[in-house]
């Protein structure tokens, strides 16, 4: 694997991270959370990137 994929892996990681958080944190809606994921794989391309499902389901982990 080359260097840069590496970086963007990670870069990835810790973006999709963040957005985890603000999300968890009830800083940001479920929309953008949403819009924040796909922004996150558009800029950093992660390896799998196609095996992800296009919207995460997380709206019925909170009530």
């Amino acid at each position: 694997m080359e260097q840069q994929k590496v970086i963007d892996e990670i870069q990835y990681y810790q973006a999709q991270k963040l957005t985890d958080m603000l999300y968890e944190n009830h800083l940001i809606s479920f929309d953008e959370y949403d819009k924040l994921t796909e922004l996150n794989r558009q800029t950093f391309s992660p390896l799998f990137v196609d095996l992800f499902p296009k919207t995460l389901d997380k709206s019925l982990k909170k009530s």
